[in-house]
């Protein structure tokens, strides 16, 4: 009998070992994924990156544009400063440091962002100067004062 109960005690032992050691096999090889993942989360495409820059990094202050058309076709733009909150494969999520209204009337609604409105940039204008967003818009012809 007390043979039998010391292999019982043997076996749970190597059992807690073995589940033990799996565990940290495991996660190790997840914080290797995990660690691998926001490494790739961190480098832009090759299609954004060549129409933004290799400048933009996360908590760069830069300058993006706010647009919008309005019904009769008429597309109207102002650069926003903001800053890089972090960045993904195929996108940079910016906030806006500053406000910036597009329309402000009596009875209108102001369309523009406010201070700590954030968005994901997809399209890749972002820009390292105010004077480089307010010429792109002005090539576009939307640009506004």
């Amino acid at each position: 009998m007390k043979h039998a109960k010391s292999v019982l005690i043997a076996t749970t032992v190597l059992s807690i070992l073995v589940v033990s050691c799996s565990e940290r096999s495991e996660s190790g090889s997840q914080q290797g994924v995990t660690q691998e993942m926001i490494r790739n989360e961190e480098t832009l495409n090759e299609k954004l990156a060549g129409k933004i820059g290799n400048w933009v990094e996360k908590g760069v202050e830069c300058y993006g544009i706010v647009i919008t058309t309005f019904q009769d076709g008429r597309t109207v733009g102002k650069s926003v400063k903001c800053k890089v909150m972090s960045i993904g494969r195929d996108k940079v999520k910016m906030k806006a440091i500053e406000n910036v209204s597009l329309m402000e009337s009596i009875g209108c609604d102001a369309i523009g962002l406010s201070y700590g409105d954030t968005w994901w940039e997809t399209e890749g204008d972002i820009f390292q100067t105010r004077k480089e967003a307010d010429e792109y818009l002005l090539r576009k012809g939307w640009l506004i004062k």
